[in-house]
């Protein structure tokens, strides 16, 4: 074999071992945190809340006047289903879908629910249309259909389910948190409880913890809602 060629193969070879290696210790992290999380079991909160648990995410549900309306979207079309489904709700009877981001997790039933308006805030527009990405190897490709926009601090009402916009970056550039009917703080990603305190979420997963640690203690709400709905550490009742 000729030097060049040997030397070319050598190389590639290298290269191909490091990506594999980084691959390995991603994959590793991502089991590792994603081990720790604390969802809750997929139950009844009350007669108008529910909580579904789709492996280690959960996703909130709230009755309103004609069907539901979700906070997130899990990680897949059948799993959750089938968890709505232990509740006696169908993806035809939710009416509204509030996104907190748009990481996977968040959005793998998206195209489930035909029926609902999706909504999420206006600076996580970037993270689906391919001009920014959590990992450099990552940029999602929405393809769910349309969306509406959503501004901080902007309040609405969708289905009789009343809900405030409140923003919390860090985790993505348009993470944000749902205040629904002045009591219940459905917060995604944007922070995690841990022996029982409130804290920031996995570093690992992310974009900018220092800003979400600002954002946390600029969002008086945290420290006043009934009840904070996390995506991966449980409920906070008080």
């Amino acid at each position: 074999m000729k030097k060049p060629i040997k030397r070319i193969l050598i190389g590639t070879a290298i290269v191909v071992g490091i990506v594999l290696l980084i691959a390995a210790g991603f994959v590793i992290k991502f089991y590792t945190e994603t081990k720790g999380m604390t969802p809750v079991e997929t139950s009844r909160l009350n007669d108008s809340v529910f909580c579904c648990k789709d492996k280690f995410v959960n996703v909130f549900v709230f009755k309103g006047n004609k069907g539901y309306v979700l906070i997130d979207a899990g990680l897949g079309t059948n799993s959750l289903a089938a968890e709505l489904n232990k509740l006696n709700i169908q993806p035809d009877d939710v009416t509204a879908l509030l996104l907190t981001h748009t990481d996977g997790d968040h959005i793998g039933a998206v195209g489930a629910f035909r029926n609902a308006k999706i909504f999420m805030h206006k600076d996580e527009e970037q993270m689906i249309n391919g001009t920014n990405g959590k990992f450099f190897f990552s940029r999602t490709k929405w393809k769910f259909g349309p969306y509406t926009l959503l501004n901080s601090n902007d309040t609405l009402t969708v289905d009789g389910v009343k809900v405030k916009i409140l923003p919390l970056p860090g985790h993505t550039p348009g993470s944000c948190c749902y205040l629904i009917n002045n009591d219940y703080l459905a917060v995604g990603d944007n922070l995690a409880l841990k022996n029982g305190k409130i804290t920031h979420f996995n570093d690992f997963f992310n974009m900018d913890t220092p800003k979400q640690e600002a954002a946390l203690q600029n969002t008086p709400e945290i420290q006043t809602a009934k009840h904070i709905l996390t995506a991966h550490f449980g409920v906070l009742n008080r």
